[in-house]
Parts: structure tokens; C-alpha cells; sequence
């Protein structure tokens, strides 16, 4: 049999190659046109996703965190402690030494600062801040938030500083969505100031039970969890859209889990600066009850045919009334032994209590409670009042 040799035809290959470089740098092209843009730096082809990049974000953002840190003259807990039973005076300076450290973010030129209730729950301590570039000033505690884990600071010292500081502005967080890229900025591990990890937007509404710093637990509720790495020390700090613009103020992280952190919506941080500044203090509204949220040993025991709601109780042995006499719940006329099931619409449980629920109101408004009384379900209209020590 005879063997044919094929010849090849240079020209054809030639051609078929040109094709397939055509089309494949049209493919190319739609694919950039379609997600991305194109520049040109000299023979560098550099792709560019997203309105703006991390670091516009960044640069936008970073020069309005501050790291806050806690002073204390320790001398006092040192010559507690003896050493080979001689009373040690030696180790305490005198002097204030730092005790702990967090993260805040300044939102007027002034110097007010919002921070994390925790970050500075040590009423006997000093608090100084440092700016990015290393300046640093005397920090005061305007108000601690009665329902969230949010504080208020006035930074003061430098006059050549104070009236021409760096801010960071608030973005709608009712406008965020899951994926949504982020930052998160803070003084990691108290060392690492200005840290700044990316991530993504993981759920929003996530309610956590909080551990708090000494000691205790706060209920903490309609959180942004993000997969931005948060550590110790970034506590108080933004966390903030590609626009530069403050979405949340990283809290808690999941320590048992890798990836999940939370922070609180930038619209429940508003509400208490708008507070402030109008009022000069923290106002937030209160039902004017005693209660505890139901579970379900609670419902056995009292035989109830609900199984979750804020239970209207108070202690007749210590004389402790359920109705706080004169209070809004007093003139809607509920009265102990009632369950709240419901406000505006939603319903309470052991992570949802009234006092989270009613964090979103401002004093003043009228909201609906649905209200369990001894086999009924009644419909209460019930107007807020400013809570009072």
C-alpha cells in the first residue's frame, strides 16, 4: 500500500491563525467591555473592576480613624499584690499606663468621634486618641447609648488640629446588599493601627448575643456580618463601601469561626448622633414595664398557650411594680401579667427583645403592640416616652 504524505499549506495556517487571534482578542474584549474597563500604562494592560478600587476607598476613609486608647495610674491594684510578704510598693509608677485599646472614626471637622460602648466602658479611666499621622489628642466621653453598643467622644487638644479634622460620612445601610464589597479599618490587636482587611457584605439582620469586656452579655440585633477579617482592637472602627462611605461599625466577631463578623448598621449610629446633637445627650425612648422575655420553661410553668413575647412581671417580695406608675405603658393601660407580643409589627422573642425592638424609635412616636391578656389578643397603641434613670 502506498503511503500518501500530506502537505501542509502555509498560507492556510497562517490564515487560520490570524482568525483565531481575532477572534479571540474580540472575545477578550466583549468579556473586559462587559464586566470591567481598560487602561493603558505604557505596554501595561491594567483592569479595573467597580466604580472605585480599594485603595480610593481607603485613602478616602483612613485619615478619619482614630485609635483610641484607655490610661490608668495602676500603682493603687499594684500595692495590692506582695512579694515574699513585703507590701509591693516598686512596681507601680505613678504614673497612667495604657489598659486597653479600640478603634473610633471622626465625623465632624470639630472632633466628634463615634466608638463602640465597650471600647470605653471604664468610666474611671482617661481616653487619648492618635490620628493616622501619629498626632495625638485627650479624648472626653459624651454618652454611653443605653440600648446599643455605641459611644460619643469630643477629641480636644490640639487647636492647630481640632476644627480641621478628617471625617467619614454615613451611607443608607437600608441600601446594602449581600456581596457588596467592604472595608474594615481598626487598630488590630491594639498595635496595628489603620489595619485595613477586604471582604464582603455575608447577611445582613443577624442578631448575636455579645460578651462584653468586663464581664456580662448584651443583646445586640439587625447586624451586617462580613467575612472582612476583624480582630482585637477594631472594635469601634468603620466599615465602610467603595465610596469610602460608613455602612457599619465593626462590634463582635464569631471567635469560634473563621470569616464572621458583625458590625452595626450605620443608620442605628446616626439615629444616636442626631439624638445627641439636638438634645446634647443620648435620648432613647422606653414601653415603661418590667418584663422578661419568655422561653420555654417559663410558658410550662405558667401554663401559657404563647411560647415567646416580653412577659410583664415585677418582684412583690422587694415591692418592685411591673407598671412604671405614670409611664406609657401605665396610660395604654397594660398591667402585670400581660405578654407583649409583638411592636409595630414585629414579633419578640429571646433574641429580639422589647428593648431591642424599641431601640429603632425615637421618643415621641406611637407604635402598635399586639398584647396577650388571659386568653385575648389585644391591639395596644402606645406612645413613647424618654427613658429616665
Amino acid at each position: 500500500m502506498a503511503i500518501q504524505k500530506k502537505v501542509s499549506n502555509p498560507a492556510l495556517i497562517l490564515l487560520v491563525s490570524l482568525l483565531a487571534g481575532l477572534l479571540g482578542g474580540a472575545l477578550m474584549m466583549w468579556v473586559l467591555m462587559s464586566y470591567g474597563s481598560l487602561s493603558f500604562t505604557g505596554n501595561t494592560t491594567v483592569i479595573e473592576y467597580g466604580e472605585n478600587s480599594y485603595v480610593d476607598a481607603w485613602e478616602t476613609a483612613a485619615p478619619a480613624v482614630v485609635s483610641v486608647v484607655a490610661m490608668k495610674d495602676l500603682s493603687s491594684y499594684y500595692d495590692q499584690f506582695s512579694f515574699n510578704g513585703f507590701p509591693n510598693t516598686s512596681t507601680g509608677t505613678g504614673e497612667l499606663e495604657e489598659v486597653s485599646s479600640g478603634t473610633a472614626f471622626i465625623i465632624t471637622a470639630d472632633g466628634l468621634a463615634v466608638t463602640n460602648k465597650h471600647v470605653v466602658e471604664d468610666t474611671t479611666a482617661e481616653y487619648v486618641v492618635i490620628l493616622s499621622d501619629g498626632t495625638e489628642l485627650d479624648a472626653t466621653v459624651l454618652d454611653r447609648d443605653t440600648l446599643n453598643d455605641i459611644a460619643l467622644m469630643q477629641l480636644s487638644g490640639d487647636d492647630d488640629v481640632i476644627g480641621d479634622l478628617p471625617t467619614l460620612e454615613f451611607a443608607d445601610s437600608d441600601d446594602i446588599s449581600v456581596g457588596q464589597s467592604v472595608l474594615a479599618i481598626g487598630n488590630a490587636l491594639g498595635e496595628y493601627s489603620n489595619t485595613t482587611t477586604a471582604g464582603i457584605i455575608s447577611a445582613t439582620g443577624r442578631a448575636i448575643l455579645a460578651a462584653g469586656t468586663y464581664g456580662g452579655t448584651e443583646s445586640l440585633v439587625d447586624l451586617i456580618q462580613t467575612d472582612a477579617a476583624i480582630n482585637p482592637g477594631n472594635s469601634g472602627g468603620p466599615l465602610v463601601n467603595m465610596s469610602g462611605e460608613v455602612v457599619g461599625m465593626n462590634t463582635a466577631v464569631d471567635t469560634s469561626a473563621e470569616g464572621i463578623g458583625f458590625a452595626i448598621p450605620a443608620n442605628d449610629i446616626a439615629m444616636v448622633v442626631s439624638s445627641y446633637q439636638e438634645f446634647g445627650e443620648i435620648i432613647r425612648p422606653f414601653v415603661g414595664v418590667r418584663y422578661v422575655m419568655l422561653n420555654a420553661g417559663m410558658v410550662k410553668r405558667l401554663q401559657l398557650p404563647i411560647d415567646a413575647g416580653a412577659f410583664i412581671t415585677g418582684d412583690k417580695q422587694a415591692g418592685v411594680s411591673a407598671i412604671i406608675e405614670g409611664g406609657p405603658a401605665d396610660k395604654a393601660g397594660l398591667t402585670g401579667g400581660d405578654v407583649i407580643i409583638s411592636l409595630g409589627g414585629q414579633e419578640l422573642n429571646e433574641n429580639y427583645t422589647l428593648s431591642n425592638a424599641i431601640a429603632g424609635y425615637y421618643v415621641g412616636e406611637t407604635v402598635v403592640l399586639e398584647v396577650w391578656r388571659e386568653g385575648e389578643i389585644l391591639t395596644v397603641d402606645l406612645t413613647l416616652e424618654q427613658r429616665t434613670e
